[in-house]
């Protein structure tokens, strides 16, 4: 690359380096502040809240950089990224995929969900982060790459989430009507498909060609 291009590219690449820590900061200092201190503490002022934010940004800010001291751990930052996200994933896929596309579900049932999950993909997060050697247990020991931990965890998600709505009261379907489907199968055939932009279209193509990409390169 010549010399002013790369420089070009550089302030591209720290701009958006700078944008993705601003966001990600912004996002978690609200949540700190709104979803738990606010809701625990509902006569938190607004001046306390921004407090808290801004407690809550440098904390998280010191242990990201912790944290950014463990790539070593991993072959690169592309299969931390996804390493992690496999943990983080099927709970939140499950709870939104069943939600939408299964009107028996409950709300009881995403709760429990939600918990279980995040607690075992946390186990499996710690399990295959070789705190003590370099050796990972689930990837290495039990032969599971990081891509099936995650369709695992997804696959007992669902069982605990038909298992938890099957036993909990059935919602009201008045209130469930408008944010999901009337049967899995009607996303496919409701109304006529109207030319290869029909989002039918697409996500079918989109599967297709995820499905060729796997067979070729397993």
């Amino acid at each position: 690359m010549p010399t002013g291009l790369k420089g070009l590219i550089a302030a591209g690449i720290l701009a958006a380096l700078m944008s993705t820590i601003s966001a990600a900061l912004n996002s978690s200092a609200a949540l700190v502040s709104l979803d738990i201190v606010k809701r625990l503490r509902p006569r938190t002022t607004n001046a306390g809240q921004v407090r808290i934010g801004k407690v809550s940004a440098v904390a998280i800010m010191i242990l990201a950089m912790a944290w950014s001291t463990q790539g070593g751990r991993y072959s690169s930052i592309f299969e931390a990224i996804n390493a992690i996200a496999s943990n983080i994933a099927p709970p939140v896929s499950t709870v939104f995929l069943w939600g939408v596309f299964w009107r028996r579900g409950t709300r009881q049932a995403s709760f429990v969900t939600l918990v279980v999950g995040s607690v075992l993909g946390a186990a499996a997060f710690f399990l295959d982060l070789p705190i003590f050697g370099m050796t990972k247990i689930i990837t290495q020991q039990w032969g599971i790459p990081f891509l099936m931990q995650a369709w695992w965890l997804f696959c007992f998600c669902s069982l605990v989430f038909v298992a938890v709505s099957l036993l909990t009261p059935k919602p009201d379907p008045k209130r469930v009507a408008s944010v999901t489907w009337e049967s899995p199968l009607a996303v496919i055939g409701r109304g006529r498909i109207r030319g290869l932009s029909d989002p039918r279209v697409l996500a079918g193509g989109l599967f297709l060609l995820m499905a060729v990409l796997y067979f070729v390169m397993r």
